[in-house]
């Protein structure tokens, strides 16, 4: 066990100081959102095209959008290039190891299946796509997300056809794409009853040139709205096998239903268990070690970039705090992991 002498001085904090530091943030936030509605056209934190009224029906939640110098443009030839997702990309001076990539997005609706799939397609630049998907598809009889994925044999449903020419929001709002797509489930397996790996293929079905994509899906459905996970274990280890199987350089797509609480709080633990120098394991020794010239707080800067490049990331205050203690547990069971 990690002597507290041997800990990042920012899990030594009180709570009190973490709950401050969070409402910091979220004092910062409301600032950027009001700045980006009074100045529309000329504030970096304009949100732009998103709330224009011919993509309401591309955004789950209302409130929840994503800015226009960050988000993501659908692959279109032609017609409306909006969808609800932003990259995201993690870098904190002095910690990082490399750059974190990823595309936080909203829950797929059944308006919007079709343009999210385009999406991989288009921004993976690999033969393999990472998705990970962290709420169950309904809480409480209300639908979290749109079951957008083959769901296998026995639902007779294990091929799905992505069309080339879209229309979510009816005849006027349309997303014309290079390429149909063909996307087929493979394999289904569950991992220890916390999540759902589902192997697909995702490949152009008109006679397009462009190569077959494997897609790894993880489906974790242990987490509900507006909270923090229950245990820490599992989360952790959806993260190690996600990042096992995505190509270096490659964006892990992090979705939940709004795209900002549960996914904001997986890639910041995801960046700091893979990316950061006080939590890279030593070749010669099983423990960790903090880098004893850093001053900031490591979690503190990564949720500030989220929040920079999408609004709401990491949204409610146990999600922040269980940051640390996911954080802490790391350091006083790093022989073991």
């Amino acid at each position: 066990m990690t002597s507290q002498a041997h800990y990042p001085r920012y899990l030594t904090q009180p709570e009190s100081e973490l709950v401050h530091k969070f409402k910091d943030i979220q004092r910062l936030e409301k600032r950027r959102i009001d700045d980006g509605l009074d100045h529309s056209s000329t504030s970096p934190w304009s949100l732009g095209v998103s709330t224009e009224d011919i993509n309401s029906y591309r955004n789950r939640y209302s409130n929840i959008m994503p800015y226009e110098r960050s988000r993501v443009k659908l692959p279109v030839v032609r017609g409306n290039d909006y969808i609800n997702a932003s990259y995201v990309n993690v870098d904190v001076k002095d910690q990082s190891i490399a750059t974190g990539h990823y595309i936080a997005t909203q829950g797929p609706t059944r308006h919007t299946w079709q343009q999210f799939w385009q999406m991989c397609y288009a921004e993976c630049p690999h033969e393999d796509i990472v998705i990970v998907m962290v709420t169950p598809l309904v809480e409480l009889g209300r639908e979290k997300c749109f079951p957008y994925w083959p769901q296998g044999e026995e639902y007779n449903d294990t091929e799905r056809d992505i069309p080339r020419v879209q229309s979510p929001g009816g005849p006027d709002d349309t997303s014309v794409f290079a390429t149909e797509l063909s996307l087929k489930i493979i394999s289904s397996k569950r991992y220890d009853d916390n999540y759902t790996l589902s192997t697909l293929t995702l490949e152009p079905s008109d006679g397009s040139a462009g190569p077959v994509k494997r897609v790894h899906h993880f489906y974790f459905d242990q987490w509900q709205d507006m909270s923090r996970p229950e245990e820490i274990v599992p989360i952790m280890t959806l993260s190690q096998h996600a990042h096992k199987l995505n190509p270096r350089g490659s964006p892990i797509i992090t979705h939940c239903s709004a795209g900002v609480g549960r996914s904001g709080t997986f890639i910041a633990l995801d960046h700091m268990l893979h990316n950061t120098r006080d939590f890279a394991h030593n070749s010669n020794s099983s423990q960790l070690t903090p880098v004893s010239s850093y001053q900031d707080d490591l979690i503190e800067q990564i949720v500030m970039q989220l929040r920079a490049q999408r609004m709401t990331m990491v949204q409610l205050k146990d999600q922040y705090v269980f940051l640390y203690h996911a954080a802490m547990y790391l350091y006083t069971n790093a022989e073991q992991l």
